[in-house]
C-alpha cells in the first residue's frame, strides 16, 4: 500500500486516477482548489490545493505528511494563436503548468529523499514533442515539463527516487471543454478549418478510466520508466513526428491547417 498524493484531482484523469487508485486499497490524498469537489470521491484524505500558490502547497504537503507518490496532473490549456493572449493569460498556464508542478517537487522531494524512496509521475503529453497551431501555448509548457522532468529524473536517481512522464494523446475529460479559446479575426479561417477537420478525422478520445488503470498498473508494476504512453497512442503521435524532417513536416501541416487558398 502506498501513499499517494494527486493533484488535480476535480474530474478527469485526476479524479479516476484518485478513485483507481484508492479501490486497489492505496491511500490516496485527493487535491484540488475547491475541496468541494471531491466531496463524492472515496478516498483517505480530500484537501485544498491551488498549486499557483506556495502558501497553499506548504500547507496541502504539510497536511498530507509522508508521500510516497506524488503524481503531478494539475493543469490548464487554451485554443489560440501564440501572438493573441494577454500576457497575464501565458503567465497564468504557465504558473499552473510549469511553475505549480515545480512548487510540488520542492514541496514534496525532501521527504522523498530524506527516507531514500518515491516516485514522481508527471503527467504530460504528445504536444510536448509535437507542436503545432493553436496549441503553442500549451505544447510550450509541456515541452518545460518533459525537459524539468528528464533532469529530475537524473538528480534524484542516487536517492532512489524514480521520475516518469506520462505523454497523453486525446483523452475525453473535461480539460478541453473547459479550455479558453482566445481567437482574432486573422486567425478564423485557422481555427475553423482545424475544428473541422478534427471533427471529421478524430477518432473517439480514451477515456479517463482507461488511462487511470494502465498509470495505476505502472505505479503497481514498480520500477517506474522514464517515459510512459498513457493512451496506447500517444508514442505513435511522437515517431510520426520524428520520422519527418523539418521541411517535410512544415509542408504537410500548413496543408493541413489551413485552407489551400492560403498556402
Amino acid at each position: 500500500m502506498k501513499r499517494v498524493l494527486i493533484t488535480g484531482c476535480s474530474s478527469g484523469i485526476g479524479r479516476a486516477l484518485a478513485s483507481e487508485l484508492s479501490g486497489r486499497g492505496h491511500r490516496v490524498i485527493a487535491t484540488a482548489r475547491d475541496p468541494d469537489t471531491l466531496r463524492d470521491l472515496d478516498v483517505a484524505e480530500r484537501l485544498a490545493l491551488d498549486v499557483t500558490s506556495r502558501d497553499s502547497v506548504q500547507r496541502a504537503v504539510a497536511a498530507a505528511g509522508d508521500i510516497d507518490v506524488l503524481i503531478n496532473n494539475a493543469g490548464v490549456t487554451i485554443w489560440s494563436a501564440v501572438e493573441s493572449p494577454p500576457e497575464e493569460e501565458t503567465q497564468r498556464i504557465f504558473e499552473t503548468n510549469v511553475f505549480g508542478m515545480l512548487r510540488m517537487i520542492r514541496a514534496v522531494v525532501p521527504g522523498m529523499r530524506e527516507r531514500g524512496s518515491g516516485d514522481i509521475v508527471q503527467i504530460s503529453s504528445a504536444v510536448a514533442r509535437r507542436s503545432t497551431a493553436l496549441l503553442g501555448h500549451y505544447a510550450a509548457t509541456k515541452a518545460a515539463f518533459d525537459a524539468y522532468s528528464e533532469a529530475l529524473r537524473l538528480e534524484l536517481a542516487p536517492f532512489g527516487i524514480k521520475v516518469g512522464i506520462v505523454a497523453l494523446g486525446a483523452v475525453e475529460s473535461s480539460f478541453g471543454t473547459n479550455r479558453r479559446e482566445i481567437v482574432e479575426p486573422a486567425y478564423q479561417d485557422l481555427v475553423d478549418h482545424v475544428k473541422a477537420r478534427l471533427a471529421k478525422a478524430r477518432k473517439s478520445p480514451f477515456s479517463a478510466q482507461f488511462v487511470a488503470e494502465r498509470l495505476a498498473d505502472a505505479i503497481e508494476a514498480g520500477n517506474l520508466p522514464l517515459r510512459l504512453d498513457g493512451t496506447g497512442d500517444a508514442f505513435d503521435l511522437i515517431a510520426q513526428r520524428a520520422a519527418l524532417d523539418d521541411v517535410e513536416w512544415e509542408r504537410k501541416t500548413l496543408a493541413e491547417i489551413w485552407t489551400p487558398e492560403r498556402v
